[in-house]
């Protein structure tokens, strides 16, 4: 009679992991059958929908995702302390901060590149000192992001081994592109900056500022008031506080989620499809995606603004 129990028991299970498969099976492959039938538009409408209240959208052009203008982060400045958690929330980057003064401010023009988390990216961020304060240390003074008069106009191409990953050129305060799914050590990229500044004064003073981090006359191409650089070994000391062995930990779980990502969406080509499935099949996996890197931050501290946010680049 016991065994007779314990025969039922195991059928039971059986049966319940037959039938949780079964619907699965069928809710995937209903999954991808919508996925075939939606429009892109529907598709962007709703991956942009999502990614807003971050501050992010998905360029399907490009095919990267990439900050908006008016992003919630636009009311936070930035300091050194951020890049030195940066390895924390699931970023292994390179930073080259490059400081200089103008007009009685200190200002910062910092460039990154690697690893975010599912993404590899990269970032021009344009920084200033809102008032003139005591500290003269660049390193110790938290920054703010600039208005949209002070915003000037930036590009960057981003390099893996030596192949185009993406470019992008806009006036912005903070220009940014991440491709979802590749995989890369910051010693594979290299980013190719250019700034066009207002004025010839202020370029002479970011030039004083590549000087003194360590680029000299040959690294930096001059044409009137633009400057263009390539930054693949940062001149800067980078921040030391997780070691070698975080950070490799890190770049584990790192490629394993790229990894994961591509298996689970390996039916489709394009990144548009493949948030589309996720989204309808794999919810929890898109929330996280949508999450990583810069984009993972604390989203109820930026409620208060998401209203303020534009409708895209």
């Amino acid at each position: 009679m016991h065994i007779n129990w314990m025969v039922l028991e195991i059928a039971a299970v059986l049966l319940l992991l037959l039938i949780i498969c079964c619907v699965r099976y069928y809710r995937h492959k209903r999954a991808k059958c919508r996925v075939r039938q939606r429009s892109d538009k529907e598709k962007l409408w709703d991956i942009n929908h999502a990614l807003e209240p971050f501050g992010f959208a998905y360029d399907l052009q490009k095919d990267i995702f990439y900050s908006l203008e008016h992003a919630w982060q636009r009311y936070f400045g930035y300091g050194k302390l951020y890049d030195e958690m940066a390895p924390a929330m699931n970023m292994i980057i390179d930073s080259e901060p490059i400081y200089f003064e103008y007009d009685n401010r200190h200002w910062m023009i910092e460039i990154w590149k690697g690893q975010y988390g599912i993404t590899t990216g990269a970032e021009v961020g344009i920084y200033v000192d809102s008032e003139r304060g005591t500290e003269e240390d660049p390193e110790k003074i938290f920054y703010h992001c600039v208005s949209s008069e002070e915003e000037i106009p930036m590009g960057m191409i981003l390099y893996k081994n030596g192949k185009q990953i993406f470019r992008r050129e806009k006036k912005h305060w903070w220009l940014t592109g991440f491709s979802l799914g590749e995989f890369s050590w910051p010693g594979e990229l290299m980013v190719e900056v250019s700034l066009n500044f207002p004025d010839l004064e202020m370029m002479e003073a970011f030039l004083d500022g590549c000087y003194r981090a360590g680029y000299c006359q040959e690294d930096l191409h001059i044409w009137y008031k633009r400057v263009s650089f390539r930054m693949y070994r940062p001149k800067a000391e980078q921040p030391k506080r997780y070691g070698r062995i975080f950070r490799r930990w890190i770049q584990w779980q790192n490629c394993h989620n790229c990894r994961l990502y591509q298996r689970v969406t390996k039916d489709f080509t394009r990144t548009i499809d493949k948030l589309d499935y996720l989204k309808q099949a794999y919810p929890r996996i898109f929330r996280i995606i949508i999450k990583t890197g810069r984009i993972a931050l604390w989203k109820k501290k930026h409620e208060p603004y998401r209203k303020k946010a534009g409708p895209g680049i």
